[in-house]
């Protein structure tokens, strides 16, 4: 139970983030960094001292689930297999989800949670996720949550919620002796993080940890097998399927049903160092041209990244080239559009995550992140140059890269690009591959 001198510390918490950020205009992602490492190393130090005087609840029965994921677009994807878990391992469980407002959409369309039970912190700012984090931290202790699962990797705000909010225990990854991933130590269940582990086994075994009615030090012990990793799988809705194909004829003259090749050329301004650059997609876009004559290049994206792939079909000048950006209104609608295209190209985003729910074949480029731990669950062949400096985005530097400029992108060639496509459209892909060679999910 949380106590006074508990609200009281994550009230001076989120006084001393307010205060960072309404003093110094900085840049936002710059200011999450910040005040995470140094702020938030204090508080958790503080709630670890809070935590001695707890008395740990009698009662283990387990009912009502909260997942704590805040950040990636993607994770609803990769978590979706502990989910099935935790419904297989607990008949009749009541999971709840506590995501931002950005990323609350994804986990709306898995099976085996009620959209009711899925709450988002306001994000837009730092002033609004003060507000929304005091608000949910309240609405969600009156929830009787039995078991609250931290699948964030090391962020100390997560953690700290996971803190406040009324629960019987706590799981989530613990750094043990490794330097640099300090969160505190109030977790009920810790469980070793793997580096060497695709991050949808990393969150089945933190589930499984949690589950165990004898947890031990250094969870999980026994192995992920890969056939215990699966995708959700995304059902169309008619309705939806035809706005999107009113849509399509609306930015295509004369579309009359042709084969479409997907390209999604930005992840936007709080990850640059992930996109590949726009003038190779342009080029990329160029070769598909000549290569497949009768398919439309449809770029994606939402209105914030309108002025890359504007730039692109600017640069190309041909009508078989559209800007879609901002055309798809919701996730429901780019799924109805990803089930129209043949090929998706996308930068590491969570675009060939989505695609996987589709079976859309998918081609992703990565540089900055390791596909070995997040690569795409679906039909996708992920490109990448092995850099000594990649990854340069990992859990253990908290994902603040030494450089925004990402060489080993840059080394990708377009016409290996338009390679792996070739292989995908003519069905000789190897899937879940590194370069069509070296599988990721071991």
């Amino acid at each position: 139970m949380v106590g006074t001198n508990s609200l009281r510390s994550i009230g001076l918490y989120l006084l001393l983030v307010y205060t960072v950020v309404d003093s110094y205009a900085m840049d936002y992602s710059y200011i999450v960094r910040f005040v995470d490492r140094y702020i938030g190393a204090c508080a958790c130090f503080v709630l670890t001292v809070l935590h001695q005087f707890r008395r740990a609840p009698s009662d283990r029965k387990t009912k009502n689930v909260l997942v704590i994921e805040l950040v990636e677009m993607g994770a609803s994807i990769m978590a979706y297999s502990s989910l099935r878990y935790i419904k297989r391992e607990i008949p009749g469980a009541k999971i709840f989800v506590l995501c931002t407002a950005s990323t609350k959409e994804p986990w709306m369309l898995l099976e085996g949670i009620s959209r009711e039970n899925v709450f988002a912190l306001d994000n837009r700012s730092f002033s609004t996720l003060i507000a929304s984090i005091i608000r949910h931290v309240r609405i969600l202790s009156r929830k009787n949550i039995d078991l609250i699962i931290d699948f964030e990797l090391f962020t100390r705000v997560s953690a700290i919620i996971a803190f406040l909010i009324r629960a019987k225990r706590r799981a989530g990854f613990y750094g043990y002796t490794m330097g640099g991933l300090y969160r505190g130590n109030f977790l009920d269940v810790k469980c070793n993080f793997n580096q060497n582990m695709h991050i949808a086994k990393n969150l089945l075994a933190l589930t499984k940890s949690a589950l165990d009615t004898h947890p031990r030090y250094y969870n999980w012990e026994g192995p992920i097998a890969t056939s215990e990793i699966i995708e959700p799988t995304y059902r169309s809705d008619p309705m939806i399927a035809s706005t999107v194909k009113r849509k399509l004829s609306a930015a295509i003259k004369d579309y009359a049903g042709e084969p479409l090749i997907l390209v999604a050329p930005t992840v936007g301004r709080m990850l640059p160092m992930r996109d590949y650059p726009k003038d190779r997609y342009a080029e990329v876009v160029q070769k598909l041209r000549l290569r497949y004559p009768k398919h439309f290049m449809v770029l994606v994206g939402t209105n914030e990244h309108k002025a890359v792939t504007g730039y692109i079909c600017e640069k190309i000048r041909d009508e078989h080239c559209v800007d879609f950006a901002g055309s798809t209104a919701t996730l429901r609608e780019l799924l109805e559009l990803f089930l129209l295209g043949d090929v998706l190209i996308s930068n590491d985003s969570g675009n060939p995550h989505f695609a996987a729910m589709t079976g859309l074949k998918t081609v992703a480029i990565y540089g900055p992140e390791t596909p070995f731990m997040y690569g795409p669950l679906g039909k996708a062949v992920c490109l990448y140059d092995f850099f000594h400096s990649s990854p340069s985005i990992t859990s253990y530097n908290h994902k603040n890269p030494p450089s925004d400029d990402t060489a080993s992108l840059k080394s990708i060639h377009p016409d290996r690009v338009v390679a792996t496509v070739d292989l995908l459209m003519t069905n000789r892909a190897a899937y879940r591959t590194v370069n069509n060679q070296i599988p990721y999910l071991l």
